[in-house]
């Protein structure tokens, strides 16, 4: 099945190439940690250049989720993990791939990501090759000083529309195809009341994975003590959580093409724009802030008359504080 793509009345999709790899200093960069067993560590360093991803690249990425997901792996979809991948972006600390790898495609029983989840070290390799180039087109448009979503530097998820893609299929097409869905979804309780399987909202994947970061390291997005800037995160968090909820206004606008069934409000593709310029602002405000520090507490030193607290028997005075 092949991804459909935001349309550029939406928000283009990038093309614009990195001209190099960032400076691994850079916050941004997303550095591996270093393992212990040599066969499950992931390349340290983006490629030299990163291409804008095809349609059969992104297809590619959804079908190597659809593998790790056969092998017992909880791998979410595509759009989750874009929407992740800008969450890390705005994070403000650089959270390192070890880490945040485990969090959405771990193993179930080491809770590690590695080569070992795959079927091949290729097909590893081949998944760290595009989730690099991504980053790195996600970065450079994150970075871009753009003014207007339709600027071809500007930041562009990769969505699946699958209400637009439900509409566009015949009665019987489609019924077949919500039926699949429900007897998937109730496999992992994820029907709706009515029994029907809940087919995500336009964007909504991509902003519960942007926000799986903020739950996933909560600490990380404390607001800072400038009041300002404070209602400013808050208000680009709001911003895009609005986005995880359904859409439940009637559909007029298609994603896909003006001929075809509507799929989405006004509304949403409002509220998409609006999410859209919060993920730029965090983004800022993460390159303001910088790290957060960690306050250190002074340890309270014994009087110099009390027990030494090597457990000695002597005062302080003469033994460690002599």
């Amino acid at each position: 099945m092949n991804t459909p793509r935001p349309t550029e009345a939406i928000a283009p999709a990038q093309t614009a190439a990195a001209d190099a790899p960032p400076d691994p200093s850079e916050p941004s960069a997303p550095i591996e940690a270093a393992q212990a067993n040599e066969d499950d560590a992931t390349p340290a360093h983006p490629p030299a250049a990163a291409t804008h991803l095809s349609p059969q690249e992104l297809d590619e990425l959804e079908d190597i989720l659809l593998d790790l997901g056969q092998r017992g792996v909880e791998a979410p979809s595509w759009e989750f993990l874009e929407g992740f991948m800008a969450g890390l972006l705005c994070c403000r600390r650089a959270i390192e791939a070890d880490e945040y790898f485990a969090a959405v495609l771990a193993d179930p029983n080491s809770g590690r990501f590695g080569p070992h989840l795959f079927p091949s070290p290729e097909q590893h390799q081949r998944f760290m090759d595009l989730w690099q180039r991504r980053w790195l087109q996600v970065q450079t448009a994150l970075d871009a000083p753009v003014d207007a979503l339709d600027d071809e530097r500007a930041y562009a998820p990769e969505l699946f529309d699958l209400r637009a893609l439900l509409w566009s299929l015949s009665e019987e097409e489609r019924a077949k195809m919500l039926a699949e869905m429900a007897a998937e979804a109730a496999a992992q309780e994820g029907v709706d009341a009515d029994g029907m399987p809940h087919v995500p909202a336009f964007a909504q994947l991509w902003a519960i994975g942007f926000m799986a970061v903020v739950q996933t390291w909560p600490e990380e997005w404390q607001p800072p003590r400038d009041r300002e800037l404070a209602q400013w995160l808050q208000e680009a968090l709001d911003d895009i959580e609005a986005l995880t909820e359904d859409d439940l206004d009637p559909p007029s606008l298609s994603t896909q093409a003006d001929n075809d069934p509507p799929s989405v409000s006004q509304q949403r593709l409002d509220d998409y724009g609006t999410a859209l310029w919060a993920a730029y602002d965090l983004r800022e405000i993460a390159r303001t802030l910088g790290p957060r520090v960690v306050p250190q507490r002074k340890t309270e030193q014994p009087g110099r008359n009390d027990p030494c607290h090597c457990g000695s028997g002597k005062k302080f005075k003469k033994c460690h504080g002599a």
